[in-house]
């Protein structure tokens, strides 16, 4: 019986552990604080790579990928290739023990996105996997709303020259919300989902639809008031930017 309670405290002590790193990264990316956030991580990944199971690994590199594209937007390209690496080993452990995990694919697609962001000249051969990942997620998962995002996040950041489309990814990041909103717990302390809606209010903008992206700028406030990076950088952006037309 001793054994047994053992083993029910430990799950009970991994659950409520992945809870309160869940709670911290969300909080850390509402006040903008990736320091906090690699902090966390960290704690995560001592956690979680010691054969902890698929569902704290995919947690921990889901938080990764964060950190990556924080990292890729602060040009510490150093750092992003450092994490990125082990992101990429997390992954393939992923894809082999759930290869019917939309949501794997998905993240696989992003990491080589961010390779495509790191080595410039090998963007065809990046940018070609990166979009045969994403389409795998979308057949495994049609569903699955961080595909679709990811999917919109490849014609946001793709060049024209090369196919992308600022107005294709706008339908793709409101098909990635609406999905996100019709999940039960998807959008429950979800980072995830609010950069979703951040990356449609800026496609909006770089499309001139103005005042659908005001409206998603304040569903993020009225959904969050201490969200730093849209109350004191995007949306007083886009006042200052859109009072003046």
């Amino acid at each position: 019986m001793n054994r047994w309670i053992s083993i029910f405290l430990m799950l009970l002590s991994m659950s409520l552990g992945a809870q309160d790193f869940q709670t911290q990264i969300y909080q850390a990316y509402l006040e903008g604080k990736m320091d906090r956030w690699k902090e966390v991580m960290d704690q995560m990944e001592s956690l979680y790579t010691s054969g902890n199971g698929m569902g704290p690994l995919y947690r921990l590199t889901e938080v990764q990928y964060g950190y990556i594209g924080y990292c890729l937007g602060a040009d510490k390209k150093k750092e992003a290739e450092k994490v990125l690496e082990e992101a990429e080993r997390n992954i393939q452990r992923l894809a082999a023990g759930q290869p019917d995990n939309p949501r794997v694919f998905s993240l696989m697609g992003a990491f080589y996105g961010y390779r495509v962001n790191l080595h410039p000249l090998k963007a065809p051969f990046y940018g070609k996997k990166s979009e045969e990942a994403n389409d795998k997620a979308l057949a495994l998962g049609p569903g699955e709303p961080q595909a679709w995002m990811e999917k919109a996040n490849i014609e946001f950041y793709k060049p024209a020259i090369f196919g992308g489309s600022k107005e294709r990814s706008v339908a793709l990041y409101e098909k990635a919300a609406e999905l996100f909103e019709a999940s039960p717990g998807r959008t429950s302390q979800n980072w995830i989902y609010l950069n979703c809606l951040a990356g449609l209010g800026l496609a909006c903008e770089e499309t001139g639809r103005t005042e659908q992206a005001g409206k998603v700028y304040r569903k993020l406030l009225e959904m969050e008031p201490s969200f730093i990076w849209i109350r004191d950088d995007l949306y007083p952006a886009y006042l200052k930017k859109h009072s003046a037309n």
